[in-house]
């Protein structure tokens, strides 16, 4: 989609230094010190194992990347690292890469791999203080690094503006997707038979034969976000009002964000085996967390598939239906060349995204 993608390293470093500015304040005056015990305990673990060799330059390597970190942040743990700090030494070996086009890349390696020894030896000697799901996090932040695997930004690396009720309120009313929904409340009533809603009915009766074209997903969407927010209800063979129904009549906020949010996990969470479908989500997925930094992904309006063919042509092809559906929808707006979330929408963006699963229950990722 373009030379600047959702996830590109520049977006990524942007959105992980805000955020940790945010939560990484240094006290004028006080001096952190790393603690000696751990890395004795360390020095030994590498004196008895394969390390043994390299052992005194690895810890003092260690020892100066501890005491860098502890002067950005002193509140930092060295036996219980949280993602920010992951997140914080990715960006510190990166601007070394960059800084240095001769040795950089060689350094940044060496002190990224020496964090990712000392992480095993505080798992390996129970010495690890954190969370596992920290842990498990910040190992896979340093391996990417030194795979060079892409990039991608997290829900958590996204800062919420502050927004009033008010704002919010009105820019989720402005949505088509209220609309789409108020049209099925209307079309219900107090209750219809679901063999009496065609679009509904075929899609039950059998999802593989169903062509549905683009109204009728679009309607179908509406269907499901309505289901899932409890607007709407199956009661055997009824659809009904469900118990939100007057929340969203009255169109309080917190009813119409949860519909927006369902409306983003709905769409972009896989419902069948569809490698292609996934990668468009996840890539959907970046495009929405990029367009909440400030460094906003480029609409690529005319992508050119020249050369693209088979299941690669169709991959494209599924990521620009997602990318102008959510233009469609107003989620996502144009801001000069670039997109971006409207302030007002990203609370419920964001926690839709969270939700969402791009690939399903099966992440290919997650199996390699």
């Amino acid at each position: 989609m373009g030379s600047k993608g959702p996830a590109s390293r520049g977006q990524k470093r942007a959105a992980k230094i805000k955020a940790r500015q945010r939560r990484q304040q240094t006290p004028v005056g006080r001096t952190p010190s790393v603690p000696s015990g751990v890395l004795d305990d360390f020095s030994v673990w590498l004196h008895d194992g394969e390390m043994a060799e390299h052992a005194d330059r690895v810890v003092g390597l260690l020892r100066t990347t501890l005491s860098q970190m502890l002067k950005a942040n002193p509140d930092f743990s060295v036996t219980s690292w949280t993602p920010n700090d992951a997140h914080f030494l990715v960006d510190a070996v990166e601007r070394i890469e960059d800084s240095d086009a001769e040795n950089g890349a060689a350094a940044a390696t060496n002190i990224v791999l020496t964090v990712l020894e000392f992480l095993t030896f505080l798992d390996e000697t129970d010495a690890w203080t954190g969370s596992d799901d920290d842990f498990s996090h910040c190992m896979e932040d340093l391996t990417d690094f030194i795979d060079n695997d892409p990039d991608v930004l997290d829900p958590e690396d996204i800062e919420l503006p502050d927004v009033s009720v008010e704002d919010e309120s009105a820019a989720l009313l402005a949505l088509p997707l209220v609309a789409g929904v108020d049209a099925l409340v209307e079309r219900v009533g107090s209750g219809v038979a679901v063999s009496d809603v065609p679009e509904l009915s075929a899609a039950l009766d059998d999802l593989d034969s169903h062509d549905a074209g683009p109204a009728d997903i679009t309607a179908l969407d509406h269907w499901a976000v309505a289901f899932a927010s409890d607007i709407l209800a199956v009661d055997g063979s009824d659809v009904t009002r469900g118990p939100s129904i007057e929340g969203f009549r009255s169109r309080q906020t917190d009813s119409l964000r949860d519909l927006l949010t369902h409306h983003i996990r709905h769409q972009l969470t896989l419902s069948e085996e569809d490698v292609s479908m996934g990668l468009a989500n996840t890539f959907a997925v970046q495009t929405l967390l990029a367009a909440m930094t400030d460094d906003l992904p480029l609409d690529n309006a005319d992508e050119d598939y020249e050369g693209l063919e088979d299941e690669d042509l169709r991959t494209a092809q599924l990521i620009d239906y997602r990318v102008r559906s959510l233009q469609e929808q107003g989620i996502l707006t144009r801001n000069g060349d670039s997109l971006e979330v409207p302030a007002a929408l990203r609370r419920a963006v964001l926690a839709g995204v969270e939700l969402a699963e791009p690939f399903g229950d099966e992440d290919p990722s997650e199996a390699s």
